[in-house]
């Protein structure tokens, strides 16, 4: 078995080397997600991440789920993934990074930066062997119509990935995105959409009596070979951006995403003892769709000097979002041990009911002002009006429920230089925020939670050391806490708190050596009724008091301009479970802390007039056993060890 794996991995190698011998400098030689971080707090290039932070996951909270997502800098209602081929990164605008983002959220802001306008023609064709012996074939091609006014950049791509628990998806996409440039202004309409043919469902091991399951071996799928789900999926839209006059600024977008199922299943093992030993059944979803139209347009009007800036923002954002949900067919599947193979044959048919359908309405007149005064600081102010509108249409008795909320939402920052590379920044927030999607083992489960008011208040120092910057923050984030009550419905049951104090560490050495350190301590609370009647515990699910995460790179002097790279990362412990139990003392169930290595090397080989480029990562070198929280009583597997290649050429 080591033999065939060695053979499949070194003949990956081969293959990425010779067929894609057309696309690296684009793909690979430039998407160095570390040299390009300014910060530890989140930065993604292509396949590469960077940081302490992911847009589901900053300061313990999502900012894709509560909604906070921009695509170059316009607000965005994101339901499906966005492919690598309309963003050139991903960045966590929180902190220092989010003192000059007017109309900033609580949860941060996820910023998709758009692909550029190229200048030269030409494609790129890669090749990955994905981790878990996954595959994904792409291509791009990159077409200047006419200079400097007229562009068009397109791809394509195909894959069969895997994850640690065996679970497969297989599926294709196209991209197309356009850069028409008339007079001052430019118009950049795009599409990015495509399938998934196969989406098996990830075996869940819902842990309510407080019972935790051994991590079962990688690669074993536990699940039923019929639960594979399909689903299509699609952003499409336009920017818009431009100036009206030497002093009027117009930017603004409209869009469409889309992540319609066809077909979707949860098998779901309750487990019952420490042994394993679980009630095992499936919930079969019918078609449902989930799509969201939104838009943004805000004039900016700017004046400048030598001392000083000034901008006033006016502007309106809106969104449409429709969720399907419920509908779905119980199969019990009996008594079954967790980590054991329970094959059962698929049911004749299914007996679907209707679905529930949700629908959210939300916007927001927007007035703002940032200033600038130089060597003194920075002052960013913003003022919202929000309207937000909820129905939710019940399929099974045709009642509808609504919910609606118009609050006045704010935000503030001053950022202060204190002396020669030394800064200062305060600043807060209040927001009307999303709350994803209800627990897949809840009643209500994949419903769209209410928006929730949500408060930030933080501030920090940086320090500019000129190859270096050091950032130390502290901030406090209170929000909804959702848990389930007694019928299992996953509903607000008090407020979370996060209060904590981060650190981040950039240094980049002389294009040699660069290093990226970052780390948060936190005090995650629950307060409320939930807690006083004994159905939360103390602290909420999933989230860790410590987290650290160190990135590093060097180049080197080898042939292929070498570099090594590493990622070490610990992960502190957490709660499984929003209950607390008997049996266990009173506490909540735990999640043991985790360490894990990750080590790479990324290589740029010219051939001929273009160069190959190959990356090579080895994820959690040690195969660290863990899982990962979700939701309250959820546990999926985390990553264990497994490689990554990547080739890719340009021509």
């Amino acid at each position: 078995m080591a033999i065939r794996r060695f053979a499949g991995l070194a003949g990956s190698v081969a293959f990425g080397a010779i067929a894609l011998a057309s696309p690296a400098k684009a793909q690979l030689a430039e998407n160095d997600a570390i040299a390009e971080s300014d910060d530890a707090f989140g930065t993604n290039v292509g396949l590469e991440s960077t940081g302490i932070y992911t847009e589901h996951d900053t300061r313990g909270f999502s900012p894709l789920d509560a909604g906070n997502v921009r695509y170059d800098g316009v607000y965005f209602d994101q339901v499906s993934f966005l492919t690598n081929k309309l963003r050139a990164t991903t960045s966590i605008r929180v902190g220092f990074a989010a003192v000059e983002t007017p109309f900033v959220a609580p949860t941060g802001i996820v910023n998709h930066g758009a692909r550029p306008f190229p200048k030269d023609a030409g494609g790129t064709l890669t090749y990955t062997r994905f981790y878990y012996d996954g595959v994904f074939h792409e291509g791009e091609f990159r077409l200047p119509v006419k200079k400097d006014r007229i562009a068009i950049i397109g791809g394509f791509g195909y894959s069969k990935f895997a994850q640690a628990d065996g679970t497969q998806s297989d599926s294709w996409g196209i991209t197309a995105k356009a850069n028409i440039r008339i007079g001052r202004f430019e118009l950049a309409p795009f599409y990015g959409g495509g399938e998934f043919m196969r989406n098996d469902a990830k075996p869940i091991a819902y842990v309510p009596d407080g019972f935790r399951p051994k991590v079962p071996p990688a690669m074993r799928y536990l699940g039923q070979d019929w639960v594979r789900g399909a689903r299509d999926h699609g952003n499409y839209g336009t920017t818009l951006k431009g100036a009206i006059s030497d002093h009027l600024y117009f930017r603004g977008g409209l869009f469409h995403s889309q992540g319609n199922k066809k077909k979707g299943f949860s098998e779901i093992y309750r487990i019952r003892a420490d042994d394993g030993t679980a009630a095992h059944y499936v919930l079969a979803d019918p078609a449902q769709d989930v799509n969201s139209t939104s838009g943004e347009g805000i004039f900016v009007l700017h004046f400048r000097n030598e001392r000083t800036q000034h901008r006033f923002y006016a502007g309106y954002r809106s969104r449409n979002r429709l969720t399907e949900t419920d509908g779905y067919d119980y199969i019990d599947l009996g008594t079954a041990t967790f980590g054991q193979y329970d094959k059962i044959p698929k049911p004749a048919q299914f007996d679907f009911e209707e679905v529930n359908r949700g629908r959210v309405k939300q916007s927001s007149f927007l007035l703002g002002y940032v200033g600038f005064l130089k060597d003194v600081g920075q002052i960013n102010l913003g003022l919202q009006k929000a309207r937000y509108r909820a129905t939710l249409a019940r399929g099974d008795t045709g009642l509808v429920e609504r919910q609606q909320a118009d609050p006045w939402l704010y935000n503030a920052a001053l950022r202060l230089n204190i002396a020669d590379g030394l800064m200062a920044y305060a600043a807060t927030q209040r927001g009307l925020e999303d709350s994803g999607l209800a627990a897949e083992s809840a009643i209500n489960r994949n419903e769209q939670l209410p928006a929730a008011r949500s408060t930030q208040y933080e501030g920090g120092v940086r320090w500019d050391m000129g190859k270096a910057q050091l950032v130390l923050a502290a901030f406090q984030i209170t929000k909804p806490n959702f848990g389930y009550d007694a019928a299992r419905r996953f509903i607000v049951l008090g407020d979370q708190r996060h209060r904590g104090a981060e650190i981040s560490l950039a240094a980049h050495f002389d294009k040699t050596f660069d290093v990226l350190f970052g780390a948060y301590l936190m005090d995650p609370t629950v307060s409320g009724p939930g807690r006083s009647a004994g159905l939360v515990g103390p602290r909420p699910t999933g989230v860790p008091k410590v987290y650290a995460r160190m990135d590093a790179s060097w180049l080197t002097v080898l042939p292929g301009a070498t570099t090594l790279t590493a990622t070490l990362e610990h992960l502190g412990d957490r709660p499984a479970t929003a209950t607390q139990f008997a049996h266990l003392g009173g506490k909540q169930l735990m999640l043991p802390s985790v360490t894990t290595l990750d080590l790479g090397t990324r290589n740029v080989v010219p051939i001929g007039k273009t160069v190959l480029g190959v990356r090579m990562i080895v994820r959690n070198v040690f195969d660290a056993k863990s899982w990962h929280a979700p939701s309250p009583d959820v546990l999926f597997q985390r990553h264990r060890r497994s490689v990554l290649i990547v080739a890719s050429v340009d021509f």
